[in-house]
């Protein structure tokens, strides 16, 4: 079972459309109810494992995004740096937390793959301003679904 500690203030459903408004996406209902439940934070155990183009590799979460008006790990500047400024992720995809590395933990919001958990590697950029919104070159799957992912996480790397 996955616990979560320090995490930050519970949210109400308004808290989260507002941010839903403010990205143009609507976030799948399981971590729509992760947010209502665990606001951010860290959580143990935190290992998870994805496949890098053929190759298995290991990353842990190093803190879950938060809706709230803090400086650190706010999912709103997440958003504000990464999709509305730099434009460093494909439109439908939305950061939900981060490794210790800098790496990111996505979720997807569109139809085709809605609620699929994603890794992103900072060090395989996409500029998604000249690359189209479907150009997952440098996002590796991780699971089919927010519970998925998070009743696979296990506790150390292999």
């Amino acid at each position: 079972m996955v616990t979560f500690s320090q995490t930050e203030k519970q949210l109400n459903s308004i808290r989260i459309e507002e941010i839903e408004k403010y990205v143009g996406l609507s976030f799948p209902n399981q971590y729509k109810e992760h947010l209502l439940k665990n606001n951010g934070g860290q959580c143990s155990p935190n290992v998870f494992k994805f496949n890098e183009n053929g190759k298995w590799t290991e990353s842990c979460i190093d803190w879950f995004l938060a809706i709230y008006d803090g400086e650190y790990d706010n999912l709103k500047e997440y958003i504000k740096t990464y999709k509305l400024e730099e434009k460093r992720l494909p439109l439908n995809i939305l950061p939900i937390a981060h490794d210790p590395g800098g790496n990111l933990i996505c979720i997807s919001c569109d139809l085709e793959d809605e609620g699929y958990v994603y890794f992103w590697d900072h060090e395989n950029e996409v500029d998604y301003n000249t690359s189209g919104d479907n150009d997952y070159t440098n996002l590796y799957f991780v699971a089919n679904d927010f519970n998925e992912f998070i009743n696979g996480l296990k506790e150390s790397f292999s």
